[in-house]
């Protein structure tokens, strides 16, 4: 299983493709993705040392375009990605069908994974996609194994791509929850809640809660994604870089175990050790020492 980081400077490319990283991706202030400004490369040239270090090593850069794209910005988001593929860059990702329609239309072609954004939970959304010029899938953060064995071993030859929901789960679909949230004591709508709803939901005489799975059944999700076939792990841009560190490290460790050929029981038994407070989110960094 290779791993794909997430990056937001030249310094961090370094750090994870001196580490272990297989793949980074990253954003260019001028292409419409997932992050702020700052958490961007400022220009294309910024990203030529990246380029150079990776291809010595024999690794690749992704650029990451998975925002909505306004139609009007088709043609120089395509002009962009041209100028950056014959740069080096090795593909982008993206979320957007009208996008992936226009590219199609202009018979661009391109290494495209489809974000984890675009919410692809069934194999008729996927065909959709793989029509649109696919080489990768990354599967909803929110989806788990037992799920997802027709995208993994899907009929369009499309690789795979899956978060460790252990160490980073999404609750909410693109974390975009929008009700009050009684866990914090606020009576105002807020996003970003990378919690578990608490407000009940009522049907009949029944009342239902939206679930948590617990932190075991969470490390055998990624073993079990793992064995179906899965061939990337995924490590998201995340806005504290010791957090993301600590975060890389550990799937590093996880991924190891996974290929020494652990038995299940061991593999949950190293997750729940090396992650011990799983959901106190950088308050907690269980490899501080290393990622200092």
């Amino acid at each position: 299983m290779k791993i794909t980081a997430g990056v937001k400077s030249r310094k961090e490319a370094e750090y994870f493709l001196a580490n272990g990283a297989d793949e980074v991706y990253c954003g260019l202030v001028s292409l419409r993705n997932n992050r702020l400004p700052r958490e961007n490369f400022s220009s294309a040239e910024d990203l030529r040392p990246v380029l150079e270090l990776a291809h010595r090593t024999g690794k690749k850069v992704f650029v990451a375009v998975n925002e909505l794209v306004r139609e009007q910005e088709h043609p120089e988001t395509l002009r962009t990605l041209a100028a950056l593929k014959d740069m080096g860059v090795d593909g982008a990702i993206l979320r957007d069908p009208a996008l992936l329609t226009y590219f199609k239309k202009k018979k661009f072609k391109f290494y495209f994974t489809l974000s984890t954004l675009a919410n692809c939970f069934n194999s008729k959304t996927l065909g959709f996609f793989a029509k649109l010029g696919l080489s990768r899938i990354v599967l909803p953060m929110q989806m788990m194994p037992e799920n997802a064995g027709e995208l993994i071993k899907n009929r369009y030859g499309l690789e795979t791509e899956a978060f460790c929901q252990a160490l980073y789960y999404g609750v909410n679909l693109d974390s975009l929850c929008t009700l009050p949230c009684p866990q914090t004591s606020e009576n105002f709508s807020r996003k970003f809640t990378d919690f578990t709803c608490l407000l009940p939901y009522t049907c009949g005489k029944e009342t239902f809660r939206m679930p948590m799975p617990p932190p075991e059944y969470m490390f055998g999700a990624f073993y079990d994604f793992y064995h179906l076939g899965v061939g990337h792990a995924k490590v998201a841009r995340w806005p504290n870089v010791l957090r993301e560190i600590d975060l890389f490290l550990k799937v590093r460790m996880l991924v190891k175990l996974l290929e020494k050929g652990v038995s299940r029981k061991l593999f949950v038994h190293e997750g729940l050790r090396i992650d011990a407070k799983p959901m106190q989110y950088g308050k907690s960094f269980t490899l501080k020492s290393l990622a200092g």
